[in-house]
């Protein structure tokens, strides 16, 4: 019998775009040399309409493929991994109601309360090393030879695996950069990444990690901290990955 897993912790994401995550990274006091950097793809089957209206069928079922990589360069650590994330989470089988990780995988199951409502979605995500020349292949053409065995067996118990990898486009790549921060008050470290396109699109995301119970008051002590610091948390928003995904399509040939 399928149902819903049961998260105990949640990642509280602030997203802010465009001027405004310059205005957050100036704030923030970043420095790019000081972050990792990594190349980030997507794979989808991206559909445009004559009115220039773009479909992503996987996202729009809750499915996201994500392959993260180092950036290629004299400091680059040359790893890689990719993840199967299911989010919203779909009902699924006994063996995948629990946290688990092995050698070079980790399945984990988490809310993602996202702002301004920070309305909370279950998410599980299977995230697996990789070899950093398979996914320097894998950005040029097809996904499929990269999926693990055990991410394969994830999509089929979400009734995902009748998608053709091998026939997704790769969507990318995004230039993504990221850093730690110790804030008083807030438990663990506060989570900021920038992601860019080569289209001209920017986010600056700033996360950290709760228990359940406890997220209510993190989201306000994330706000205030990013007050404290002269930033004010945007009234609106989407998750930078519909944002993004949505841009690289319209950015593909016809």
């Amino acid at each position: 019998m399928k149902q819903l897993p049961t998260a105990t912790a949640a990642e509280i994401k602030i997203s802010f775009v465009g001027a405004e995550a310059g205005t957050a990274f100036d704030a923030l006091e970043l420095d790019r040399e000081e972050g990792r950097s990594r190349a980030v793809h997507f794979w989808d089957r991206p559909e445009k309409s004559a009115g220039g209206a773009v479909a992503l069928p996987l996202l729009d079922r809750g499915l996201i493929l994500r392959l993260r990589r180092d950036e290629a360069g004299p400091d680059s650590k040359h790893k890689a991994d990719l993840t199967v994330k299911l989010r919203p989470c779909h009902p699924l089988p006994q063996s995948w109601q629990e946290e688990r990780e092995e050698d070079h995988w980790e399945y984990r199951i988490e809310q993602d309360r996202a702002g301004p409502d920070f309305g909370p979605v279950l998410a599980a995500s299977l995230e697996a090393d990789r070899e950093f020349d398979d996914a320097l292949d894998a950005e040029r053409g097809s996904l499929g030879d990269l999926v693990t065995k055990p991410q394969l067996e994830l999509l089929e118990a979400a009734d995902a695996d009748g998608e053709d990898l091998d026939a997704l486009t790769a969507l990318g790549p995004v230039h993504a950069v990221k850093w730690k921060q110790d804030w008083d008050g807030l438990p663990g470290s506060v989570a900021i990444e920038e992601w860019t396109t080569d289209g001209g699109l920017r986010f600056l995301e700033v996360s950290v990690r709760a228990d359940v119970d406890d997220a209510p008051r993190v989201q306000d002590l994330l706000g205030e901290g990013l007050r404290d610091r002269g930033l004010t948390p945007p009234r609106t928003g989407e998750t930078k990955t519909r944002a993004v995904l949505t841009a690289l399509a319209r950015e593909l040939p016809r």
